[in-house]
């Protein structure tokens, strides 16, 4: 009897445990209706689901202090030799009620994600796995809070939010308040979608992939109703799945979740594609274009323009985010509008057409030059300022025009006017040059251009006769010269393992005119050399050479310079310098290695330098090959997308550097 009696208790019991898991889990509820639901599907790879990652990824966990502590899983991105590299987005992964951050390794997740450049933290709520319980996260502002705290510890800005079933009593509210703040939402059947109107959901912008199972015809279907009401958002139904259909499905939910992230960074390629499709070319630049662009940009930011025409027809354009201390030295985000000429002929696709091929490369002139720094730029200060970061200094993003033709009527000329001198800058990043390797180049100086035509007077007569003291004699003479110390240059920087293209003068002839016809020599001809001196050369010295190599040629020789800059001015680039210590330290926790050189050739910064400001010549592009003024200019789409993250974290850094002597 007492037997009969032991099995009935625990027969109840295990009936009371069911009946308690069905109430409190709806993850493994199932409902026999199917949903009588219309799911708009995101546009799905037809590709086989992703394999398993091949490369062993480190999963690593910390604990943020606070109350309460917040124990989390964070997996770094890396490339395909397992190397750390800049994160393509940051994936921020919460979980439901039966789980905790530890999901999302077993599953794979954090792994995939890492493989596929993503940096992915995972964190444990208060109450679930390693985070303990606490009092403070009773009301949704307790819990919006949190997840604040969370994100700015760990330098998380503008990440995707991935959030299944319980995590939306964190998820949801934070996305009311602080939508702007999150480059994209994934909600797997959350709770508490029913507390929110339909105007409140209408007015959220953030791109948004819903996720539910097929059987989950209880808080899927029902959250699938409610977020429907986002105007940006897709959704992904996984057949035969689940509540948690993340486990049923992983492998289709993990192609979903890579397709969506893709979508996100396209939606940023799509820009700079539109920018590059601009016509502003030499020798007619469609600048009107490009300023309304210009404007278009500024009041998606939210942030004035203003327009300074130096020149008929030339107008610099300033979009100014001011600081919270706006008698600080600001920051200059300098980039040019105009591009130079193609030969289109030479090309795989139209210069101007932006094409994308097969490995993510982006084919159109200016990709390089400048027109993808133009774009990281805007991209990096959208994040941050929907991301509500304030910072102590102003921050100016410059474009101007005619730099490609020397920046007569561009920058050199602004930087005398008084517009100019009213942006109080202290410190500017302007365009610098790709790299084939894995570090970075970065410019703090640049060479001088001399342009000189060499003018050559001689005898004339006919052409038969053997006349004495011609034009092209003394010519002669004259190209030997110059390009006998062009080779004894390149041997220089041939034969030296610490020397690069700029600390070297390059000497190149490329133009040569006399004579009007067959049989008559020429009383006169001229060549002409493009000249590159670098900072560490003595100009008054290296014009007393040229001297001397037209005195040796002949009589009446002469020259004249169409272009001769003489500022050598270079930007401190040593540790106590706090403009410098501040971008390579913010480079350096990136995992950035910095290789420091001399502009071989000639931008806007030398202008810059020249009235006294501290410039980098930077362009966050490595491993790929120089192609500036070249056939077939591209630039990968992840290498620019990385950029953007570079941006993200030097306007920053730069732009709370604390008061500097002198300044108020």
């Amino acid at each position: 009897m007492n037997f009969l009696r032991n099995r009935l208790v625990v027969l109840g019991l295990v009936l009371l445990a069911t009946l308690l898991l069905y109430l409190l889990l709806p993850a493994i509820r199932q409902g026999s209706m199917e949903p009588s639901l219309e799911v708009q599907r995101m546009g799905l790879s037809q590709a086989s689901p992703p394999p398993p990652p091949t490369i062993n990824v480190t999963v690593r966990t910390g604990q943020l202090p606070g109350d309460p502590p917040l124990f989390f899983r964070e997996a770094l991105p890396i490339d395909g030799a397992g190397r750390q590299i800049l994160p393509r987005l940051q994936v921020v992964l919460l979980h439901g009620q039966a789980f905790t951050s530890k999901t999302w390794e077993d599953m794979g997740t954090l792994a995939l994600l890492a493989t596929n450049g993503y940096q992915a933290l995972a964190l444990d709520l208060p109450g679930f796995g390693n985070s303990p319980d606490s009092d403070a996260v009773k009301t949704d502002q307790n819990r919006v809070d949190l997840l604040h705290r969370f994100l700015e510890a760990l330098g998380v800005r503008s990440p995707v939010l991935l959030s299944p079933s319980m995590s939306g009593h964190f998820s949801m509210p934070f996305l009311i308040k602080h939508s702007a703040q999150l480059r994209g939402f994934i909600p797997i059947a959350p709770v508490g979608t029913r507390t929110y109107t339909a105007q409140q959901y209408q007015a959220i912008q953030t791109p948004t992939l819903i996720v539910y199972g097929e059987q989950d015809t209880n808080l899927g279907a029902q959250s699938y109703k409610n977020l429907s009401q986002l105007p940006r958002h897709t959704a992904v139904r996984l057949v035969g799945a689940r509540h948690a259909c993340y486990l049923d499905k992983p492998r289709e939910f993990h192609q979903a979740l890579l397709d969506f992230l893709s979508k996100l960074e396209r939606l940023r390629s799509r820009l700079r594609r539109e920018y590059l499709r601009l016509r502003t070319v030499h020798p007619e630049p469609d600048y009107d274009a490009a300023l309304r662009f210009l404007d278009r940009m500024a009041q998606e930011l939210e942030l004035p323009m203003k327009k300074v025409e130096v020149c008929p027809g030339r107008v610099v354009a300033i979009i100014t985010w001011t600081g919270t201390n706006p008698a600080l030295k600001s920051i200059l985000l300098n980039s040019h509008t105009d591009v130079v000429p193609v030969f289109q002929e030479s090309w795989k696709y139209d210069a101007f057409s932006a094409v994308k091929d097969s490995e993510g490369n982006i084919y159109g002139r200016g990709t390089q030059d400048m027109k993808s720094v133009t774009i990281q730029y805007i991209e990096a200060i959208r994040r941050l300022k929907s991301g509500g970061r304030r910072f102590a200094r102003t921050v100016h993003l410059m474009f101007v025009p005619d730099e490609e033709v020397g920046g007569h009527k561009g920058m050199e000329t602004f930087v005398k006017h008084p517009e100019f001198k009213a942006l109080n800058i202290g410190f500017a990043l302007d365009e610098g040059l790709a790299n084939p390797g894995e570090s970075f180049t970065v410019f703090y100086g640049e060479r001088c251009p001399w342009w000189i035509t060499i003018r050559c007077p001689g005898s004339p007569g006919h052409g038969s006769r053997f006349v004495e003291n011609t034009a092209a004699e003394k010519l002669r003479r004259i190209i030997d010269s110059f390009l006998d110390f062009r080779e004894k240059e390149k041997h220089r920087l041939n034969t030296s393992e610490c020397l690069t293209l700029g600390d070297v003068t390059t000497v190149n002839m490329t133009m040569v005119k006399g004579g009007v016809a067959y049989n008559v020599i020429p009383a006169e001809m001229d060549v002409s050399f493009d000249m590159r001196i670098p900072p560490t050369v003595n100009l008054k010295a290296f014009e007393e050479q040229i001297q001397r190599w037209c005195s040796q040629a002949g009589e009446g020789i002469t020259y004249q310079f169409a272009q001769k800059h003489d500022n050598q001015d270079v930007t401190c680039t040593e540790d106590s310098d706090p403009w410098w210590r501040t971008f390579s330290t913010t480079c350096k926790a990136l995992n950035m290695s910095l290789q420091k050189e001399i502009f071989p050739a000639a931008t806007d910064s030398r202008f810059i330098r020249a009235v006294g400001l501290p410039a980098i010549g930077f362009s966050p592009m490595n491993r790929t090959p120089i192609l500036l003024h070249d056939h077939n200019e591209f630039l990968n789409e992840q290498v620019f997308l990385r950029g953007i993250q570079v941006y993200q974290e030097l306007v920053p850094a730069l732009a709370n550097v604390p008061a500097l002597p002198g300044e108020a």
